[in-house]
């Protein structure tokens, strides 16, 4: 008796341990064989990705063929944590679709192109925590999605979001608690006009929002973007909102990103609830803003820490209420003016660069270089000098040998590259701004 227990209790235990069996099915809509009422093999495939996503479960891989799909794909089955349902194009881009619709959690939406011309249409969508929607755990990787009058990624909570180029939309990604937005391109975002009040004017738009906590943003490119009627239009480079229906936003990281072209940089307004916190941005690059780089309305715990400023507006770095002075940081930044009309008010004597209101808490503000403006040098390690960058009528912010801002900064222990990856300090200390000076540094591309 015992040893039959023994033996029925060490097959469970098998059968628990053995890998759980997952399909692979085709789609091929340019195949003249394919129905949806085939096996959905590479020799009988499906008609539509519609169908696939009525049939495949947990651990499944639905292989999607090139050809034009006339759908937009729901997508209402989940899969598991460690089981995704998988939609993948191949080859990569080949496998044209109008947008995929997430009504399920941990689905893979891999390496489709993704275009729709009716009005507000969206790539993917996996909905939106303020909305009560959000999905959990789904991933956008390889995707081309463009010419789009909406958003080209709504990803839902704890979500990856990847390798995606994003061209000609109204807005970039739209991300929600514990996501990761890593090597993503954002090519040129696209006013749409709305009217309000009887009168038209473009909508608002952002290259990435987000509402949540715990959401990185690391290695993008944004870019593309005209800056004729922009100051009309409104556009940041990241930014969310701490009022309406929005919760509160924490532990938000950005880095390494290099951005060009917008109205803000960042433009995070906390004003209604003022309980968003510890927003970090580090080893950026921010070229060309119309009024303001760093502007955090009543966040607190705000670190700016070795990024590099080009043309930035009145004030690259802006500290307007008592809050946002709380545990705040800015150390090792470069700020240049190369272009005075990149300093609206008050033209090319008025005072730019840093910016802490009068009558505000000190912030932990030093080892910072400024060229072109007039500061106030916080810190008694600030200082003003041309920075000698290698080439920056084409977009290259390296440091020349013999600039000022070599091992000019403070070492910071969390910020170990630069933005090209070469290991910090590569002298005596750390350098100021996005780039480490090296004898052969990797190069990096610009708009």
């Amino acid at each position: 008796m015992l040893d039959s227990a023994r033996t029925a209790m060490a097959a469970l235990i098998l059968a628990l341990a053995a890998p759980l069996t997952a399909a692979t099915y085709c789609v091929d809509t340019a195949d003249p064989a394919a129905a949806d009422t085939n096996a959905g093999s590479q020799a009988a495939p499906w008609k539509t990705i519609q169908h696939a996503a009525a049939t495949a479960a947990a651990g499944d891989v639905v292989v999607v063929r090139p050809g034009a799909y006339d759908e937009v794909v729901t997508v209402a089955r989940s899969g598991d944590k460690d089981r995704l349902i998988t939609f993948r194009a191949e080859p990569s881009r080949q496998a044209r679709v109008k947008g995929f619709v997430l009504e399920a959690d941990y689905i893979s939406i891999e390496g489709f192109e993704i275009t729709n011309p009716a009005g507000g249409a969206g790539g993917i969508f996996a909905g939106e925590t303020h909305m009560k929607n959000a999905r959990t755990g789904c991933r956008m990787v390889g995707n081309f999605i463009h010419d789009l009058t909406g958003t080209a990624i709504t990803s839902g909570t704890q979500a990856v979001v990847k390798d995606n180029l994003m061209r000609n939309v109204l807005r970039g990604v739209f991300v929600n608690s514990g996501t990761l937005v890593e090597n993503n391109e954002v090519d040129t975002l696209v006013p749409v006009i709305v009217e309000q009040n009887g009168r038209t004017r473009p909508k608002k738009s952002q290259y990435a929002f987000f509402s949540g906590e715990d959401i990185t943003f690391r290695g993008n490119y944004f870019h593309g973007s005209p800056m004729e009627h922009m100051a009309q239009w409104g556009v940041d480079f990241f930014t969310t909102w701490d009022a309406w229906i929005f919760p509160p936003s924490r532990r938000i990281l950005i880095e390494n990103n290099r951005c060009f072209n917008a109205t803000h940089a960042s433009e995070p307004l906390a004003e209604q609830h003022k309980q968003s916190s510890h927003i970090t941005y580090r080893n950026n690059l921010f070229v060309n803003t119309i009024y303001v780089g760093v502007l955090c309305k009543q966040w607190s715990h705000i670190t700016v820490e070795n990024n590099t400023f080009i043309n930035c507006g009145a004030y690259p770095i802006w500290f307007q209420q008592p809050r946002e002075t709380e545990g705040s940081v800015v150390r090792n930044n470069l700020i240049a003016y190369l272009q005075h009309d990149r300093r609206p008010w008050g033209g090319p004597d008025a005072e730019s660069g840093i910016r802490v209101a009068d009558g505000l808490p000190a912030v932990d503000c030093d080892y910072n270089m400024l060229f072109g403006c007039r500061n106030r040098q916080y810190g008694p390690h600030d200082f003003t000098a041309e920075p000698q960058f290698v080439d920056p009528a084409k977009g290259d912010f390296r440091l020349k040998a013999g600039s000022p801002g070599i091992d000019a900064g403070t070492p910071i222990e969390a910020i170990r590259t630069d933005l090209a990856g070469t290991p910090r300090p590569q002298g005596a200390g750390w350098d100021v701004g996005v780039y480490e000076y090296a004898a052969a540094p990797r190069s990096e591309g610009a708009d």
